[in-house]
């Protein structure tokens, strides 16, 4: 077939894995469950739409908790959502994150296809849906995954930028500024991206060096000067949007995000334990192979599988005769070295510094879409010129098939896709006692759902005490009043005498509350939470 057809079944492709994620966006939403850190969004968009209808009196968002720590850019579409939207609040809210995460994959497209053609960006669409905890996340997590997309976003124009070099135009600056402005607006750690434009500066020098060794001197200097005042363009366009949706940042637009930035950066208002190879381990003692850890358990085993086949192509082919390229020029090199740059620094980062951590791999979420975009690129080459034509056959087929299983397990964990754990490590089942498994908490809204169905139909209105051992409004938000379905309970805190508790796993909780086990929610035979009947007091 022609380049041009070839081109337009790839596109065609990717607009077909598009349109299905789509629909499972508008047919799942409303299946997952309301997480313990989603009422902190809520709250904080809330809160910032006070900042601005009170003329700035209302101080709330400051003064509040941490809620001056974070941006309020996906925090108040929230708020407007819980306003105008005709679905639940939380409802809205996933609805609201999962259009996040299009665009997360719709950028996997828009790069992979820049750095290596639209089969690129269609193999990085397919991995990163495929990727459960991407996929899970998605559809409940109000913090990392428009974080994640947006990072994306700008990782595809600091790499469109490339090109422009050593100096932006107008647009260009606009463009980026804003992208890392609005990333800035959901979490001030995007202040690294102004690190990794100054590294894109430096591999296309050292790239522009290599094309051109007599390049050196005054020419370098004066390159420097250039893009540093494109830089700092970039940077005041993107310190004005972040501020539009930073209140505490408005106060003292420098000293506050760095004041922020510090506290944030180690996570310290976290104090609890993390569970880690059956240990509860504290979050500021974690060893450094924490993160790599849980990366290599969670993540589908495709990925392993096309890197390892794609170094070994990549080396045989580089003392062979054979370009190791594929017809790539070296400025695509650069740019894929700079992707992959960016994919890995942060969780270097963290095993050298060994910051707090919790919650497996939740915190560099934002990492795994140019992850799958950087496998997506090496498929398309082993698929192109990488790979002798019996060696390809052979790849396509343990790859449909790893997908395939990926796809199954992600199947019978929904809505918890989010705890996924890979075949090579055991599943979830494997995981239980030793990692985290739903420790957001995503499955009391089936715990509710049982209850509503099957636990004394005919009782009296607000006749049955519910609490649960996590955060109230993980129960009460599915018992508030106007639902005929649950009328007969009313939720309670779990030290004001429940006749019923929903527990959850994290930290052993469910064993704190003897009683009768009436349901168990549980997925791959392993439980998520337990619905128990208290003994009468």
């Amino acid at each position: 077939m022609s380049s041009p057809r070839k081109r337009d079944l790839w596109e065609t492709a990717t607009a077909v894995a598009l349109a299905l994620f789509a629909v499972l966006i508008v047919v799942t939403f409303r299946d997952y469950g309301v997480t313990v850190d989603e009422k902190h969004a809520h709250t904080n968009g809330q809160y910032f739409i006070d900042w601005y209808t009170s003329g700035f009196t209302d101080r709330t968002i400051i003064n509040e908790g941490n809620h001056r720590l974070y941006g309020s850019f996906v925090n108040a579409i929230l708020a407007l959502g819980d306003i105008f939207s005709p679905f639940g609040s939380y409802e809205t809210g996933h609805l609201v994150v999962a259009i996040f995460s299009v665009v997360g994959v719709v950028f996997a497209y828009r790069l992979g296809k820049h750095l290596a053609g639209p089969s690129a960006g269609f193999f990085s669409v397919v991995l990163l849906l495929l990727t459960p905890v991407y996929y899970g996340h998605s559809f409940m997590n109000p913090k990392d995954i428009p974080f994640a997309a947006m990072f994306l976003v700008c990782l595809y124009y600091l790499t469109v930028a490339y090109d422009d070099l050593p100096r932006l135009g107008t647009r260009r600056i606009i463009v980026l500024g804003t992208a890392i402005g609005l990333t800035l607006g959901i979490r001030v750690g995007a202040v690294m991206l102004f690190g990794y434009l100054a590294v894109l500066i430096i591999v296309w020098l050292g790239r522009k060096y290599r094309a051109n060794p007599s390049y050196r001197g005054q020419a370098i200097w004066s390159d420097l000067r250039v893009a540093a005042l494109s830089t700092v363009s970039v940077g005041i366009v993107a310190w004005l949007v972040m501020l539009v949706w930073w209140p505490y940042g408005q106060i003292s637009p420098i000293l506050n995000p760095l004041r922020a930035f510090k506290r944030s950066a180690n996570f310290i208002d976290y104090d609890a334990d993390a569970l880690y190879r059956g240990a509860y381990v504290g979050s500021d003692s974690l060893p450094w192979d924490y993160l790599p850890t849980w990366f290599s358990i969670t993540m589908p085993e495709f990925y392993a599988v096309i890197l390892s086949i794609g170094l070994v192509a990549f080396v045989a082919r580089k003392f062979s005769s054979r370009p190791a390229s594929g017809g790539g020029d070296g400025d695509r090199r650069a740019k894929i070295l700079f992707l992959g740059f960016a994919t890995c620094f942060p969780a270097a980062t963290a095993m050298a510094m060994q910051p707090i951590l919790y919650d497996g791999t939740r915190h560099f979420l934002f990492i795994v879409p140019p992850f799958a975009v950087l496998t997506g690129i090496t498929l398309s080459w082993l698929l192109s010129v990488g790979l002798s034509r019996p060696l390809k056959v052979a790849t396509v087929a343990v790859l449909l098939a790893l997908g395939a299983m990926t796809v199954v397990d992600m199947a019978r964990l929904h809505p918890y896709e989010y705890a996924f754990f890979n075949r090579s490590f055991g599943g979830l089942r494997a995981a239980l006692g030793r990692y985290e498994t739903d420790y957001w908490g995503v499955s009391h809204k089936e715990g509710i759902d049982w209850l509503a169905r099957n636990y004394r139909p005919g009782a009296p209105k607000a006749s049955i005490r519910v609490a649960n051992t996590a955060a109230d409004f993980q129960t009460s938000y599915y018992l508030r009043p106007g639902r005929t379905e649950t009328e007969r309970f009313t939720p309670v805190d779990k030290r004001n005498q429940p006749d019923i508790i929903l527990s959850i796993t994290r930290f052993n909780v469910h064993l704190n509350n003897p009683g009768k086990v009436l349901h168990v929610v549980k997925r791959m035979d392993t439980p998520l939470l337990y619905v128990v009947e208290l003994p009468r007091r």
